[in-house]
């Protein structure tokens, strides 16, 4: 298929959708009202059959995850209606940086509390897979939720009882001889490059295209060899590098390390 070729997706409203607010490959994200959006099939004939297992497991996941500050709430559903989900008035992280300059301190809170919500998936078994700024939604009041878990959960022995086949950008991912294999060293790699995109603005190396195969590449042999990029803080550097260079065995010990951060800027 030629690169420019662009693929046009026919998105259905089910009943009780008053408008839709994103589309993936997949998926659509449609509004319900002030408070849930429904995460639904876009391919209303013939859906995905992969598509509709992904979806299944990320229910399960969030049946797992029960309720906590740090998670999108999960409000009931299925494959076949949809999954209704709580409704981030803010958006993404992602968007909301494109049109605010948040500060040093909001930054600061908002990368503590994405630690905060990977510490509390991993201590029930559950890897993301797929953690970044995108997938970090804002509530009514800036507060970070984890969104979309189409991961996996684990068994107490480490072998993956559900697998909804998520993967992270190469920008995000650690690299690894098995680019299937992951663990939660793994997920705080991801983490990191989420806090550097929360702190910079920007993902890393934006000079680097990561669709491009040449640049793909040399991501990997920097992330390999590293060649980390700097952060204009060189607090909050320290804990991104620690998660890139798999420095750290939990994402609690990144929470502990933000706190200080704040601390270190506050007192200069």
């Amino acid at each position: 298929m030629p690169a420019d070729t662009i693929i046009e997706i026919t998105a259905h409203c089910p009943l009780g959708v008053t408008e839709i607010l994103a589309t993936s490959f997949d998926y659509c994200i449609g509004r319900i009202d002030h408070e849930t959006v429904l995460k639904y099939l876009h391919k209303k004939q013939s859906p995905d059959i992969e598509a509709q297992e992904n979806l299944a497991v990320e229910a399960q996941i969030y049946t797992i995850l029960g309720h906590h500050h740090r998670i999108i709430s999960f409000k009931g559903g299925n494959v076949l209606q949809g999954l209704r989900l709580e409704f981030a008035t803010n958006g993404s992280v992602a968007k909301y940086l494109k049109l605010h300059d948040p500060s040093m301190l909001q930054k600061l809170s908002w990368s503590q509390q994405a630690a905060e919500g990977t510490a509390y998936i991993h201590a029930l078994n559950v890897l993301h897979c797929d953690l970044n700024v995108n997938n970090l939604l804002l509530d009514n009041d800036l507060n970070i939720k984890l969104a979309d878990f189409q991961g996996r959960y684990l068994a107490a022995d480490g072998s993956v009882l559900l697998n909804g086949r998520s993967s992270e950008n190469v920008k995000s991912s650690m690299p690894r001889s098995d680019p299937n294999y992951a663990d939660k060293k793994t997920d705080i790699f991801a983490l990191g490059s989420a806090i550097y995109y929360i702190m910079e603005g920007h993902e890393p190396f934006p000079e680097l295209n990561s669709l491009d195969d040449n640049d793909e590449s040399e991501i990997i042999r920097r992330y390999t060899s590293g060649c980390f990029p700097p952060l204009s803080s060189h607090w909050v550097g320290d804990v991104v590098h620690k998660c890139w260079s798999g420095s750290y065995e939990s994402a609690m010990k990144v929470v502990e390390d933000l706190k200080k951060a704040v601390e270190m800027i506050q007192s200069e």
